[in-house]
């Protein structure tokens, strides 16, 4: 058993999240706690402030904002008072960011804060930009950096936990050593995960007990009976559920439909829609997967990327099978390809340990209990 499993069985979580914030401390040049206004990250901040209290730090902890633009306002309104308030070095980032929308299953792209169209609400005269050019949410980490006057290894904390997605579980556990630490597109900077084995529950009774006032969405959220997240309305995830949007936040919902007109639709026909229904349209292969993507991706970049997934995702599975793996390598086709249609591939495609009934049959394959 290693090191890590002992230390999962043995103590609590927020002494071992304490230990894995004190070890990315003394690990890396520069630590950044990257915050969403969400109750995570926010526990982050407060984790990353005690442990710079045990270690006798009496700087102030660094902390950023990526501002998405489309964005209720009172996670917006939560996030600049915690800037206001001066206890953080705090920097607040809007560059303006290829993003993509989801939209009655297709995928294209927007860029938020594009300075050709106008905006949800104005910029902060206060936010780092760029209104020179677009620029990719893979690539903003070494600017973030460079904007703090980082030189070295950088870890940016996140609030990341295993328990929100079986995907991210599989990311985190997969990884033996330190496996609250993982690498990005930089080769300065990193990212650490330092509450991924936290439950919601574990969440809420570390700001009760400590008396820390969170964002008022949570409490919107819960009377609209929706899950607990702040993310941007139009990835594929929160735009299946974008309807809510009128009786939680009105005012919000109709600056978007202002922007995107295409929203309402979205709104009013997604339960009508079968989001996977299109991939009996292709083969039932990799090669599927790459012609689903060529007819509807339409952004260059996006599609780069998609393409770059599956094809990773291909790869492994073959030098897998050819070392004796029985469970398709990990990767079943029907895996693969809801995660590009979710839009789930950001990071890497998680492996799977073991493929469901549904993702045999969807290869040809026979099933057997």
């Amino acid at each position: 058993m290693n090191n890590n499993k002992i230390e999962f069985l043995t103590i609590d979580v927020l002494t071992a999240s304490k230990r894995r914030i004190a070890d990315i401390i003394n690990s890396f040049d520069h630590v950044a706690v990257a915050f969403s206004g969400g109750k995570d990250s926010l526990v982050c901040i407060n984790l990353v402030e005690e442990v710079y209290r045990d270690l006798g730090k009496k700087e102030k902890v660094n902390v950023l904002f990526r501002d998405e633009e489309l964005i209720p306002e009172d996670v917006i309104e939560f996030v600049q008072s915690i800037y206001k308030s001066g206890r953080f070095n705090f920097k607040y980032f809007a560059y303006p960011t290829v993003s993509e929308k989801y939209i009655l299953g297709k995928k294209e792209s927007y860029i938020q804060w594009d300075p050709n169209r106008k905006h949800i609400r104005p910029m902060p005269n206060f936010a780092i930009t760029d209104k020179t050019k677009a620029i990719s949410q893979y690539m903003q980490d070494d600017l973030i950096a460079e904007s703090f006057g980082f030189r070295g290894r950088t870890c940016f904390i996140t609030g990341i936990r295993s328990a929100e997605s079986l995907t991210r579980f599989a990311a985190i556990v997969a990884k033996r050593n330190k496996p609250y630490i993982a690498g990005t597109k930089s080769k300065h900077v990193f990212l650490g995960r330092p509450i991924y084995d936290w439950s919601e529950k574990d969440i809420f009774r570390y700001m009760y007990e400590r008396k820390i006032q969170y964002c008022e969405i949570y409490d919107n959220q819960v009377f609209n009976r929706q899950a607990l997240r702040v993310a941007t309305p139009l990835i594929a995830d929160s735009s299946k559920r974008i309807g809510q949007l009128k009786t939680l936040y009105p005012k919000f919902y109709n600056q978007l439909v202002d922007l995107f007109p295409e929203v309402e639709v979205q709104a009013r026909y997604f339960n009508e829609l079968d989001r996977y229904g299109i991939m009996d349209r292709y083969e039932h292969s990799f090669k599927g997967i790459i012609m689903y993507i060529n007819d509807n991706l339409t952004d260059p970049e996006i599609k780069a990327v998609a393409l770059s997934r599956v094809r990773s995702c291909a790869l492994n599975r073959a030098n897998k099978i050819k070392g004796g793996a029985t469970n398709l390598g990990g990767y079943p086709v029907l895996h693969v390809f809801k995660a590009i249609v979710n839009g789930s591939y950001r990071r890497q495609i998680q492996p799977k340990s073991v493929p469901s009934s549904q993702e045999l049959e969807f290869e040809g394959i026979s099933y057997k209990k």
